[in-house]
């Protein structure tokens, strides 16, 4: 078996042309616990750290396969209400009719039931699957790159969710990107920022990107937990994709 590195993901070559793929995730500090820095909702937390695992599996165009929690409180209270969380992200997922196969709500984990903890702390892992990852499209001069939904983190993560702004992309939306015939690469933004993002994109296909609108996004600053994304799409497909989803467009470069 062979185990490789691509972005975020860890890939795992069972045979031929199929893969499995691994993401995971992170979050602590951010619940109701005493200790808490950002207070919320522990289902919230629950829901935005599943779903992130599940925005990384998807843009690879991976299928969802297992998921599994691994919770740093114990399970009747906190622990019961950040699976509520997982449930609700797994359910969306399902619901946005990816695949033919749903993934299972019957999810496997851990909780802490030694020691009590006065702080939230949780982990996400997923696996998925993929036949032939690297037939990809081809990336040409004169496409663009374009920045779906906005970065955002903490406290305006939570603000956009209880004011329904839009401003942060969902399962539909993902489904659009990876549907479309023009989009040739999607990358999701998580803590490391656009301007990262954007280096992977030029080092996996060997290009340059000419910005061309960066003023109005703030290059460096973290997405959270994978609010916004990076497509390369063909230049005259950008309007009807506008036409198609909720989430801001901003045209940020073109490959040189």
């Amino acid at each position: 078996m062979q185990i490789s590195k691509y972005r975020d993901l860890t890939l795992m070559h069972i045979d031929g042309s199929r893969y499995f793929t691994i993401a995971c995730d992170s979050c602590g500090g951010i619940g109701m616990s005493e200790l808490d820095l950002i207070k919320v909702d522990e289902d919230i937390v629950g829901y935005l750290t599943a779903k992130l695992c599940l925005v990384e599996t998807l843009a690879f165009r991976a299928k969802p396969t297992v998921l599994i929690n691994t919770l740093c409180v114990e399970m009747n209270g906190r622990g019961k209400r950040i699976i509520n969380g997982i449930e609700k992200a797994i359910k969306e997922y399902n619901e946005a009719n990816f695949y033919e196969d749903n993934l299972e709500i019957n999810i496997t984990g851990s909780t802490e039931e030694n020691i009590p903890t006065k702080q939230t702390g949780l982990g996400i892992t997923l696996m998925g699957e993929i036949y032939n990852p690297f037939n990809r499209k081809e990336v040409i001069s004169g496409d663009r790159v374009i920045l779906i939904g906005y970065p955002k983190v903490g406290n305006e993560v939570l603000e956009d969710l209880n004011e329904n702004k839009k401003e942060i992309i969902n399962f539909n939306t993902l489904k659009q990107l990876t549907n479309c015939e023009e989009v040739s690469d999607l990358l999701p933004i998580g803590s490391k920022g656009v301007q990262y993002e954007l280096n992977q994109l030029m080092e996996t296909h060997t290009i340059d990107i000419k910005l061309v609108n960066q003023s109005s996004i703030p290059l460096h600053k973290s997405a959270g937990p994978a609010t916004c994304a990076l497509a390369i799409i063909k230049k005259d497909a950008i309007e009807g994709l506008k036409r198609q989803i909720l989430q801001p467009i901003t045209l940020l470069g073109e490959i040189v």
